[in-house]
């Protein structure tokens, strides 16, 4: 019941953002580290929705995969990535001489990842469920260096949970993307 509520507020925070003055900017990217297609759209004048599909690695979440003896646990599966920001500084960096475009600069967002079937024969060990979620809050910035190349990081605790009722809180998760805006 908890769960269902949280995802709720999420999707009421997302859908609630005004749409209009955007001073944020659509920006067409492909990602290299997890290769991925990504795609911002300005919902508000400090607001965007970022929605990215790809195939990569992730890592194991214990209470989604069977135990495994092995050291470093990776797994190479489809991916979706949704986040609602807000760019909390793009007034202060235009203020210090900064540059704003392409969406330069930090924000705090809502995430849901989705996780879908791995591909067993590279990855090393084995979920309960082939499709898994991610949820929560997060912080991160953005960068661009030169007309198109990106650095995004971010990093908040999330709630995981798969279709067959397992889930549990992880900390700490965290993203590092290096990519090329193609606009």
């Amino acid at each position: 019941m908890k769960l269902s509520r949280f995802v709720l507020i999420i999707i009421v925070i997302c859908c609630s953002i005004h749409f209009g003055n955007a001073q944020t900017q659509k920006i067409l990217r492909v990602n290299f580290l997890n290769p991925a297609i990504s795609y911002e759209l300005p919902t508000g004048k400090n607001t965007s929705l970022d929605a990215s599909l790809g195939f990569g690695y992730n890592y194991s979440y214990p209470d989604l995969t069977s135990a495994s003896t092995e050291g470093v646990q990776y797994l190479f599966a489809m991916f979706g990535d949704i986040q609602s920001r807000y760019y909390y500084n793009l007034s202060k960096r235009e203020k210090n001489g900064k540059t704003t475009d392409q969406n330069n600069g930090n924000f705090i967002a809502a995430r849901l990842l989705y996780t879908g079937p791995d591909i067993s024969q590279i990855s090393s060990f084995d979920r309960f469920n082939n499709n898994s979620f991610a949820i929560g809050p997060t912080w991160g910035l953005q960068r661009t260096y030169g007309k198109r190349f990106n650095l995004l990081f971010s990093a908040g605790p999330i709630y995981y949970f798969d279709l067959k009722g397992n889930g549990n809180i992880f900390p700490l998760n965290l993203e590092l993307n290096l990519g090329v805006n193609l606009n």
